[in-house]
Formats: C-alpha cells, structure tokens, sequence
C-alpha cells in the first residue's frame, strides 16, 4: 500500500482563512490501479484544499498521477482501483456516493474539460445536441431552451457564427475551436469546481495562450474553482495562483505560482524549469533531467526522485524525505529545503 502518512498538509494552510468550507478538499488521497494484478501506486497521499475563485496547478511529466488525480475526482476510474482517503465538493463527500447520485452532481458541481476532444466529444451528435444534453438533463428545462443556452455558451467562449456551429459535428471544426466547444461543454451548468486535464496540449502556441486567457476570464466571471493540470512550466505561470509539483504519486513541492517558478526547492522542480525553452536561451545548452521516472508498482523506499537527483545522498535511498514548510504556506519533500541558503 501506498505511504499515507506523508500527505500535503502545509498546501493546506494555503487556502483563504476566510473560506470556512473550501469548494474542493481533498486529504490523505491513495489510488492503486492493477496491471496483470499487480497494484500500481498511481496516487500516493494527496492532500489540498481549493477555494472558490482559485485556480491550483498540478505540475509533472507524463505518468505522475496527475490525470489519475483528476479523474478520481470525477468518479471515472475502473471499477477495480482501490481508493483510500477523502474528497468533498463544499464539504459532501464523492468517494462513497452512488453512482447514481455522483452522475447527478458530476457536469452539474464539478466537470472537467479533457486533453483531447475529438475523444471526448460524440462523433455522431452535433455540438449544440450534446450541450443541449448536458443542460437538459440537469437543469430538466426544455430542449428548444436548452439549444438557445448552448449557442450563448458557444459565443461566451468566442466560437463566430455560434449558431451555425451548434449544427457542426466534431470532425467539422478545428482543434482550437473544439476545444473551446468541450470549455462550452464543462460550463454548461455554471460548475462550482472545473476540472481541467491538459487542454491546451494538442494546440499551437498562438491557440494556446487564447485558451487560457479565456479559462481565467470565465472563471473569474463564474466564480469557479479549478485545477489544472500540465507538465509545462509557461502554462503554469500564465495560470496558476498556487502549483503542487507532483512526481511518482505524490506531491513534492507546492506553494504560490511565484515562489514555486522564482525560487524552486525541489530538485526536481528546477529540472523541470532549467528543462524548458525560453526565448533567453537561443545557443545555449538545454539540460535535461536524467533518466526515467520509477515504477509506480516497485517505488523505491527512501525518495522516488533520488536515482535522478544529482544531490541525491545515501539516506536519500533508504529514508523518506522530510516535508518541510515554507514561508506562505508551502512546502518541500527534500532535506536540502531544510538547509539555509
């Protein structure tokens, strides 16, 4: 089983004293998935807490249980994985609901807008049919209604000619102007948390930054809290009012987008900063973090990052790491944040 003792409690501290019941709480998450009956540790005792309005970046390469994460949240995981700890909508729980209630409160109080929408979307129903859906079946207005409120949600999210493209299907429309139709989706009942899993990976830079300009706008419209999820550090920065940086499972450093990306602590998150293209870097070398992340199903006992770390120490092998708060309520998983600089 995964160590849950180790969970994220500084991150905690982060949110508003104001917000007596955070529109998102999660603690002491664990996610074990199979593979040939072998247990995957995906999640490895996540804890945060999300006030309304707030947006939390989780930040890490591909197979660090950031998607995993979300989709917990949303209920969408098989049927075998084994789930330990707690999360709460505005304080109700959703691991032990019925799935018959979770599917009521899931696009209602909490959606997600996924990576990739030509998977996401139907292929064989217009986009003004499955908006129209969506608010149909939670809102139980009538449909001639419902496809008036999708066209306003289609031009809210700057698609021209919104009415004509309730009629399009997905194969119809560009990368960036689907995209903005599964935002469309995700909004459709004013959620109160937005889940949002890589969005903008698949589109070029210029589309890029019009979708997050675009996200933070309707949040702050709405009110929504979100949590997005990337692996590169620009989309954070633009983004983020607070990052988790998550490797192997497990959070290992978080705290407020400008002390994380100015002065990283981790190890591993200043590989990630020194391993990004920036305009500054034209005829230098780019440095790479070394070798691979480890097997979620054979994590090593002491730090997960220590066989790529170059400050790695023997302990570091055998010992789990020591949280270590910092000033504004973050923290960092290494015994080098504990040393003064």
């Amino acid at each position: 089983m995964p160590d849950t003792a180790m969970t994220d409690a500084p991150l905690l501290a982060a949110a508003p004293a104001s917000a007596a019941v955070p529109a998102l709480s999660v603690q002491d998450l664990t996610v074990q998935l199979f593979r040939r009956d072998a247990p995957i540790a995906a999640v490895n005792g996540v804890s945060f807490r999300l006030a309304r309005g707030e947006t939390l970046t989780i930040l890490g390469e591909s197979g660090s249980g950031k998607s995993v994460t979300l989709k917990t949240m949303m209920g969408l995981l098989p049927a075998r994985a084994r789930i330990g700890g707690t999360v709460r909508l505005s304080g109700r729980s959703l691991l032990d609901l019925p799935a018959a209630e979770l599917a009521r409160l899931r696009g209602r109080r909490i959606s997600m807008v996924f990576q990739e929408p030509m998977s996401a979307l139907d292929p064989v129903y217009t986009i003004g049919a499955q908006i129209a859906e969506a608010i149909v079946r939670h809102e139980g207005i009538g449909r001639a209604q419902a496809m008036a409120r999708a066209q306003a949600l289609l031009e809210r999210v700057r698609i021209p000619s919104a009415a004509r493209r309730l009629r399009n299907y997905p194969h119809e429309m560009s990368g960036g102007m689907r995209q903005r139709a599964m935002i469309a989706l995700a909004l459709a009942c004013s959620p109160d948390v937005l889940l949002a899993d890589e969005p903008t990976t698949a589109l070029d830079v210029t589309v890029q930054i019009q979708i997050l300009l675009l996200l933070r706008q309707l949040q702050e419209e709405m009110g929504m809290a979100m949590v997005f999820v990337t692996h590169d550090m620009g989309v954070a920065a633009e983004i983020s009012d607070r990052v988790a940086v998550m490797y192997a499972g497990r959070f290992v450093e978080t705290g407020s987008a400008r002390q994380v990306i100015r002065t990283p602590g981790h190890p591993y998150t200043a590989g990630l900063l020194a391993s990004t293209v920036h305009g500054g870097q034209r005829g230098g070398v780019l440095e790479a973090i070394p070798g691979a992340p480890p097997d979620l199903a054979a994590l090593p006992a002491g730090c997960a990052f220590a066989p790529r770390c170059r400050f790695a120490e023997p302990d570091c092998t055998t010992t789990a790491p020591p949280t270590v708060a910092r000033d504004g309520g973050g923290m960092v998983r290494c015994p080098r944040a504990a040393v003064p600089a």
